[in-house]
């Protein structure tokens, strides 16, 4: 066996058949060194491995480079010691991506080369700027002391980007430090390869204990497809479990997702704003909206913690979004759920669920003193959307304290007429704590129908016009409640409505009646409701 110091000695050596020993990298017993051989298939003369990376695949500087490549020889893990990030400080961004790129070439179809795991060990790695490739697991040795630094000042705006395709990849055990720069941490955006079958997208993947700090911008961007012309191009299958995110800045998202975003699971996360100088992060800590045609679908935050922010998440149409067992603390409004506005008209966000949380000086920040944030508050707002909210409990640090306001509710459903709430099982440190506003709604006949969207209780304006159709979201077996609101209204026994005996039946300002849904055996073209009960008013 033949040994040499590092590298360049190892480019200046003369070609030889025998094993080499090279001591370190750049220096004797720095960790970089290891066993290399001489190769001279084509892979290593002019194929895959045989440009020179600093790391595994050395040319030599006595021979022509289509000669043939030093090749290390290692089992497992691709360490980054082995392209000289050596975890002291310094700008490791071209030795990362270096090990990115060969472990990259080892995912293809057979390979002469194995290995696509690249190992980070504790230290403290400055990196710029990065592309992350498919099929290449990024493991770092733990969550606290293997920490990467983004320089402060750079022009890149994420630290972490993907190719472009289906990008399937892992990562875990990192420490990501912004250093306050005006850069985002990760953006996972869906980019179309340039030949068939043009899929892209982060897919399959698991991004898991991770913690995200100081970056000015966003914390996690996934922005998926946007238009018809990009359903070959969301962001699907993933699982993000155990991330930390903390802001680094007011009006940026610890997490954000527009776009083509579904099946996508958050375990244990936390996303966080900031208290600085008696005042909490100002914009939203979590923010899910469409973009044009697309929306995010099929999502679940499970056991996952949101606080210290006047928003913390805010969903503009999203369809199928689960928020469950989850914490909410300090906060002005925790949950914001809202249509947007397509081509001039509303679009509904439909099947939000929001079950089984807890929310803590989470409306208002509750009894806290927030003299430069959201005071009038709520956990719940929702504006023209379909929410089901069952099984919260509220609480506040102090029930009586000095900066409680009364004024903040545990729901406010305003303008939700095109929407509805379903709401039961809350449960409150004290009653006040479970105000709501909203979920009754005022809507009008016309046309002799009454649109109910998912609303259950209604006040109906008084009319002359007669009620021949009711139209709601309900289901069969649920219970619709309507008041007659400033006059009379009457029912007609026709279309979907069935008064058993009555041909008609008027109801005065202030009574009440109860229709259920039942299914239509009949096959009509509408369900029937059937009157249940009436409650009038006494004389």
């Amino acid at each position: 066996m033949i040994e040499v110091t590092n590298l360049q000695a190892l480019r200046s050596l003369s070609i030889t058949t025998q094993t080499v020993y090279v001591k370190g990298h750049s220096n004797a017993g720095d960790g970089g060194g290891g066993m290399f051989l001489w190769r001279t298939g084509t892979a290593f003369k002019t194929g895959n491995y045989s440009t020179e990376n600093n790391g595994t695949i050395v040319k030599s500087s006595t021979v022509p480079n289509n000669s043939g490549s030093w090749v290390r020889q290692y089992e497992g893990h691709i360490n980054v010691l082995f392209f000289g990030a050596f975890g002291v400080g310094n700008n490791y961004t071209a030795n990362l991506q270096d090990a990115i790129t060969f472990a990259s070439l080892n995912t293809e179809i057979n390979p002469t080369l194995k290995g696509s795991v690249i190992y980070i060990p504790n230290g403290s790695y400055v990196i710029s700027n990065i592309i992350l490739k498919s099929g290449v697991t990024i493991l770092g040795e733990s969550i606290d002391k293997t920490i990467i630094y983004s320089p402060g000042g750079t022009s890149a705006d994420y630290l972490f980007k993907i190719e472009s395709g289906p990008v399937f990849l892992n990562m875990s055990n990192l420490n990501l430090v912004g250093n306050n720069t005006e850069k985002g941490c990760f953006l996972f955006e869906s980019k179309k390869p340039t030949t068939a079958p043009f899929h892209g997208g982060l897919w399959n993947s698991k991004i898991s204990d991770i913690k995200i700090s100081a970056f000015r911008g966003h914390g996690i961007y996934l922005r998926g497809g946007k238009v018809l012309s990009d359903y070959l191009l969301p962001n699907q299958f993933n699982i993000f479990e155990n991330i930390r995110v903390s802001k680094g800045a007011d009006f940026t998202n610890a997490l954000k997702m527009t776009g083509q975003n579904g099946q996508l699971s958050f375990v244990n996360c936390t996303f966080d704003g900031f208290y600085k100088n008696s005042t909490y992060s100002k914009g939203h800590n979590i923010n899910i909206k469409n973009v044009v045609e697309y929306t995010s679908a099929v999502i679940s935050f499970i056991n996952c913690t949101c606080q210290e922010a006047d928003y913390g998440f805010y969903i503009e149409w999203a369809e199928n979004i689960t928020i469950d067992n989850c914490w909410f603390e300090n906060l002005g409004v925790a949950i914001t759920v809202k249509s947007d506005v397509v081509d001039q008209n509303d679009v509904s966000s439909k099947s939000i669920n929001i079950l089984n949380n807890r929310f803590a000086n989470a409306a208002g920040f509750g009894s806290l003193n927030a003299p430069n944030n959201i005071k009038s508050g709520q956990c719940i707002s929702v504006n023209k959307s379909f929410v089901n909210v069952f099984n919260n409990h509220v609480t506040v640090t102090e029930l009586d304290g000095a900066y409680l306001n009364n004024n903040s509710s545990f729901l406010v459903a305003a303008n939700n007429v095109t929407g509805g709430v379903n709401i039961s099982n809350n449960t409150f440190r004290a009653n006040k704590l479970g105000k709501t506003f909203g979920i009754m709604q005022v809507i009008a006949v016309v046309s002799n129908i009454i649109d109910c969207f998912g609303n259950k209780l209604l006040f109906v304006n008084g009319t002359t016009s007669k009620i021949k159709t009711i139209k709601s979201f309900i289901n069969a077996g649920e219970y619709l409640t309507i008041r007659a609101n400033g006059s009379a209204i009457t029912f007609d026994n026709t279309n979907n409505i069935f008064l058993t005996h009555k041909a008609t039946l008027t109801i005065n300002n202030g009574e009440i009646v109860t229709f259920v849904k039942i299914d239509n055996a009949m096959g009509s073209s509408y369900e029937t409701y059937q009157l249940v009960s009436i409650m009038r008013a006494t004389t």
